[in-house]
């Protein structure tokens, strides 16, 4: 699963139920029943060893307004208490054509006795490692004011357009797109951002609901600030050059309450259309 590492206070649960995925790729099925086993594994010999046993050697993470290897910072963060839970399932997501890039998002509940409980939303992008298996390459998730609801079962992003050339050195790259975006959002977060969603784009963001669909985005998003700067830092897609993420720091244009400029890190999961377009799947923001 994917959470912000400096909210990592507790072992996880698997869910009871099974879900299942209506007519997915069978690298799709793969990712899905990992998270699971990662929640098993985390709630027998507790979280900090499921996760490093789960997270690719090159994972990034984003703590105390620093990036740097999620297994390090995994390994220095301190241990959570035994009665402490936190619960959570993929329901959402997709997979690249070529099977060994896709990402994943759900809801997450984290309980300790006399507490009240805390709710979040979880994204995570899994990359298929030369055995084989899938792991974690990106962690970042956010704190929302109730439990985030999501549709039965585990559904698939709707992609009806996904690209399907040849993915070679003409191809415009993920790294430009990402670029682009930023660049635009200096003069304004709804305007940059129309035209380049992905049907059913969800919005991440702190102490909200997630966003989804285009209007209900652009709609949230034109009461945002623009941003003052956005730094591409890392962009990778898969060979099959359908789907990608992209992540970097940001900075708002407008001070929050109390003076402070709001900063922090960003991750987006893009898919890339027949037009050979990319549109942002997933926008991910974590301040700091």
């Amino acid at each position: 699963m994917l959470v912000v590492l400096g909210t990592l206070t507790a072992a996880a649960q698997q869910p009871a139920a099974v879900a299942t995925i209506d007519n997915a790729p069978i690298a799709l099925s793969e990712m899905v029943e990992t998270e699971r086993a990662f929640a098993a594994k985390a709630l027998v010999v507790g979280w900090k060893q499921a996760f490093l046993e789960y997270f690719a050697d090159e994972a990034v993470g984003f703590q105390a307004g620093a990036v740097g290897i999620a297994k390090d910072q995994i390994a220095q963060a301190p241990d959570p208490p035994k009665d402490a839970a936190l619960i959570w399932e993929p329901r959402y997501g997709d997979v690249s054509g070529s099977g060994e890039l896709g990402y994943l998002t759900g809801p997450v509940r984290n309980q300790a006795p006399g507490r009240p409980v805390r709710h979040q939303t979880y994204a995570s992008v899994w990359k298929r490692q030369r055995n084989g298996t899938f792991k974690v390459i990106l962690d970042i998730g956010v704190p929302t004011p109730q439990a985030v609801p999501f549709a039965p079962g585990v559904q698939r992003a709707p992609f009806t357009n996904r690209f399907s050339g040849d993915y070679d050195d003409r191809t415009p790259p993920l790294s430009a797109a990402d670029g682009v975006l930023n660049s635009a959002l200096r003069d304004s977060q709804s305007r940059a951002y129309r035209g380049r969603l992905a049907p059913n784009a969800r919005l991440l963001r702190p102490g909200v609901l997630p966003v989804v669909g285009e209007s209900r985005v652009l709609a949230y998003l034109a009461g945002q600030p623009r941003y003052a700067l956005g730094d591409s830092r890392y962009a990778e897609s898969a060979r099959s050059g359908d789907l990608g993420y992209t992540w970097g720091t940001y900075q708002l244009a407008r001070r929050a309450a109390g003076g402070k400029v709001e900063e922090g890190f960003y991750a987006r999961v893009w898919t890339r259309q027949k037009s050979g377009q990319w549109q942002v799947a997933l926008d991910v923001l974590q301040p700091q």
